[in-house]
């Protein structure tokens, strides 16, 4: 019995199939995660190492160079690609599109290990960063920046970005991380006056001792009495800048020789290497970064529904969307949808007007966003997006299934007629 007997003589199983196959695929419009693009990133590496005081030709021959022969051991490599400069050195490693993310940085980790006892004494640890997709384009970009009436600057703006804004922001489902840019950073400058260190017998070397010295919290042991044990915390961290130039250097003859004596200290803002402007003013900028795989505007719906709160927080600082993704995916969207009510209505007009049969048109009416449902359903159980792509293929097939629909009908109508 071929398919289309079988059809005639289960109808009621066709409708049945036809009903599944709407709610499925409702369902998988529904809870296919949407984004602006496909993910199309490579595993990557980036391995960032500082030597402080290093030259760039140092730094290409010690460190860069190593890491390069020790990452080429790797299984699945594609291509490295590197750069040194004065006291930094970055080397990028793309791998093929087989290997997998997360054990690509345990092998690049693991190689690393390898060649640290190679690498300068005084280098720092190598800092691994895992590149894909998500973190290359944020879902929405927030400019900061004080009120007309706040007493703010852009520096404490900044410093509150880093810790408690970054948090409020991390702890909505659907957000992986948050980049904070835009220049600002806060810095403590303590200015050591010359001639008082000559006076006081005293080095630049003796200062910045007692300043490191100083500002110390670290676990220092424990402490066992019978039964019971207490861990013993340094707590020496600087609370005020107050603190700071109360800080004993040397007990003098004339008494208590103070970092105040010495040098003037004062909390100002480091150089500026970054800038940003939002909406045409000066800012510090959040990017909001979803994790791998996330719903792109599920997580935007989110930040921006929390962003009234925030606001209510922090009432003298001013929050901003400057860039947005939802907008641009919400327009693929409403053209796929278009598009596909548009093949509906036209595909069964014309049927109707060449035809004058209108089960006909009621056919094509119900064939063409079906086999679109039975797409969307497949979409639901892959691990892919309704993105710029996919959208695209879809709204391609529409002119497919509507020809296909045209020609089919015409060929079945002139069979029928031409039996009788």
């Amino acid at each position: 019995m071929n398919l289309a007997r079988a059809s005639l003589n289960h109808p009621y199983g066709v409708i049945a199939a036809v009903l599944l196959v709407a709610a499925m695929g409702l369902f998988g419009y529904l809870r296919t995660p949407a984004d602006l693009f496909p993910d199309t990133f490579p595993p990557q590496v980036v391995v960032v190492t500082v030597q402080p005081g290093a030259n760039a030709n140092d730094v290409s021959d010690k460190i860069t160079e190593v890491i390069e022969k020790e990452l080429n051991t790797l299984g699945g490599l594609e291509s490295i690609r590197s750069t040194s400069r004065d006291q930094v050195s970055s080397v990028l490693a793309e791998f093929a599109y087989s290997r997998d993310p997360g054990q690509v940085i345990v092998d690049v980790q693991n190689a690393m290990a390898r060649i640290r006892a190679d690498l300068p004494e005084n280098a720092r640890e190598p800092e691994l960063y895992g590149l894909s997709d998500a973190t290359a384009r944020p879902l929405l970009t927030l400019a900061l920046k004080p009120k007309t009436d706040s007493r703010r600057d852009l520096s404490e703006i900044r410093l509150l970005a880093e810790n408690q804004i970054q948090d409020h922001f991390l702890g909505i489902e659907g957000v992986a991380d948050v980049d904070v840019f835009g220049g600002h950073r806060p810095e403590v400058r303590v200015q050591i006056e010359r001639d008082a260190l000559t006076a006081n017998d005293l080095s630049l070397l003796d200062i910045v001792a007692v300043l490191a010295g100083q500002n110390v919290s670290a676990p220092a042991g424990t402490i066992y009495t019978g039964e019971s044990e207490y861990l013993v915390r340094i707590a020496g961290e600087f609370k005020d800048l107050q603190a700071i130039r109360d800080l004993p250097i040397r007990r003098m003859e004339q008494g208590l020789l103070r970092m105040g004596d010495v040098a003037e200290v004062e909390l100002t803002e480091e150089e500026q290497r970054s800038a940003y402007h939002g909406n045409g003013e000066p800012a510090i900028a959040l990017g909001i970064i979803k994790p791998d795989g996330g719903d792109t505007v599920a997580a935007i719906e989110r930040v921006k529904a929390f962003l009234p709160e925030l606001q209510a927080l922090f009432p003298d600082i001013a929050f901003e969307i400057t860039q947005d993704q939802q907008p641009l995916i919400d327009i693929n969207m409403r053209g796929m949808l278009l598009s596909i009510i548009q093949a509906v209505l036209f595909t069964g007009l014309v049927i109707f007007l060449f035809l004058s049969d209108g089960r006909a048109a009621l056919v094509a009416g119900i064939s063409i966003p079906l086999s679109f449902f039975f797409t969307l359903a497949v979409l639901w159980f892959t691990p892919y997006t309704l993105n710029m792509v996919t959208l695209s293929g879809l709204i391609v097939a529409t002119g497919m299934v509507v020809d296909a629909s045209v020609v089919t009908l015409e060929n079945i109508y002139r069979r029928f007629h031409d039996s009788e």
